[in-house]
């Protein structure tokens, strides 16, 4: 082998060399192609985890909304209260709830029953693509939407009653 080695460095240079650069083109192409399969990896995690992030987001953003909407809920009850406190004693049993506190206690069960149902529609973050993630944030969105506006239809006493 060493012979045959010595022959054709002797005899041919040119294919020598010609042997060298090819087993070094395919020595980097096994490189480079193993660099682009861990950089495939890493991208995909990125993107993964970037999705993840969008998704806490989201979902916070709608909580967020759920917060604002029942502190609009608390304030319209204290609100409710006071005009009753100033309206003079309740007529009817000491258990009486008035239609206004029945209503906002409709609505913040609404809104829970909005945010509920969103989570419960989450995919998993684990083995969702994008196209349903993406879905999800447009379904988030309006969630949030319709929880503000629940948030217009809380009933607060009239002012000049007040």
């Amino acid at each position: 082998m060493l012979e045959y080695i010595q022959n054709l460095v002797l005899n041919n240079p040119l294919e020598f060399y010609t042997a060298i650069i090819a087993t070094a083109g395919v020595v980097f192409w096994f490189l480079d192609r193993k660099a682009m399969k861990a950089a495939l990896v890493s991208a995909k995690d990125a993107q993964s985890i970037a999705l993840r992030l969008e998704r806490l987001n989201a979902e916070a953003k709608v909580e967020q909304s759920l917060l604002e909407f029942q502190m609009r809920c608390q304030e319209s009850r204290a609100a409710w209260d006071e005009h009753s406190r100033r309206s003079g004693p309740r007529l009817g049993p000491p258990s009486f709830v008035s239609k206004e506190q029945n209503e906002i206690q409709r609505l913040e069960q609404n809104g829970r029953v909005l945010l509920d149902r969103l989570l419960a529609s989450a995919p998993a973050p684990e083995n969702s693509n994008f196209d349903e993630l993406k879905t999800y944030f447009v379904v988030a969105l309006r969630t949030s939407q319709d929880i503000t506006r629940l948030g217009s239809q809380i009933p607060m006493p009239n002012s000049r009653l007040n």
